[in-house]
């Protein structure tokens, strides 16, 4: 069947959707799909494309950057390469893509971030963006010229942090543009999490928190909102549970609203199945039960009831 045929049969609505998110291939998917099971290919369009999709909780910025951690998290190299490409198509900013992929390797590490950069690379030389993505490339230093200790101290810390009498020494040995993001993303739990590793081994302690603190988390190349729902995603896409939690929450905090959350939480179902969605779904549920908050979302139960005979 023609791809003119097969835009007729599922609709050009779903073809514009699908080529928005997913470039030119989506053609090649439907025509695949269509060829073992219309059925089920008119199913997922009405679904994952003119349904998920095409949803407005999130802008077409945000929802391709999620699927790009998404994608490098789960190491789906195909749905990468189109992303991206999809992303560059809907200008987004190629350095903003960039870095998503290379915010996974806090999560991921090189084994899933090392596959994704060499995609990148290749998508970057065929479409001719590696001379400006180095001309937008951050200094050595990264932004820590823009930084003030004591702005930090006195404007972004949590006061239960700055009172604390562990703070002090941890930012002496390990440094305050390490321990301060820390502290700035993770109020009233960063320093649990520092203590812990420094008890165990300082100079791991130390060499984690510059990495994931003081450099990854202070590029500033996406901003903290984004950011923090591609976090969520990422988290999502391999079922880490605690980290999104916390994620969530940071989002929130940094001007999310608890329906792009939520959006996030749905979109997961697409790639990564209900399951995964709705364990996600039910701890972000409980969040806003705690917090009070629950009128924002509809006033769902803070749980599925459990079937009883």
């Amino acid at each position: 069947m023609s791809q003119s045929d097969l835009r007729a049969k599922y609709g050009p609505n779903a073809y514009d959707v699908g080529r928005r998110m997913q470039g030119p291939n989506f053609d090649q998917r439907v025509a695949e799909r269509d060829a073992l099971d219309p059925h089920f290919t008119r199913a997922w369009v009405d679904f994952a494309i003119n349904g998920m999709y095409a949803r407005k909780a999130l802008d077409t910025r945000t929802r391709l950057l999620v699927l790009t951690g998404q994608y490098t998290m789960a190491k789906s190299h195909a749905m990468l390469e189109d992303t991206i490409r999809a992303a560059v198509e809907a200008k987004v900013d190629p350095r903003e893509v960039l870095e998503i992929v290379l915010q996974c390797i806090v999560y991921g590490g090189h084994t899933t971030v090392e596959p994704a950069i060499k995609v990148f690379h290749r998508v970057a030389t065929d479409l001719n963006l590696l001379d400006s993505l180095k001309k937008s490339a951050l200094p050595l230093d990264g932004t820590n010229s823009k930084r003030n200790e004591q702005d930090e101290r006195n404007n972004r810390w949590h006061a239960d942090d700055r009172a604390d009498p562990r703070t002090e020494d941890l930012v002496k040995r390990h440094g305050w543009l390490a321990v301060s993001r820390g502290l700035v993303l993770r109020p009233k739990h960063h320093l649990n999490v520092l203590e812990f590793l420094d008890k165990i081994d300082p100079e791991f302690a130390g060499l984690w928190a510059r990495f994931c603190y003081g450099d990854m988390y202070t590029r500033s190349i996406v901003d903290d909102k984004t950011r923090l729902l591609c976090m969520i995603g990422d988290c999502l896409a391999v079922g880490e549970a605690t980290q999104s939690r916390g994620h969530m929450r940071g989002a929130m905090r940094n001007g999310a609203s608890p329906k792009e959350v939520l959006e996030v939480v749905l979109q997961t179902c697409v790639n990564f199945g209900m399951p995964s969605m709705l364990h996600a779904l039910e701890m972000f549920v409980q969040i806003m039960h705690e917090d009070g908050r629950l009128a924002e979302i509809g006033n769902p139960p803070i749980a599925v009831k459990s079937y009883s005979k």
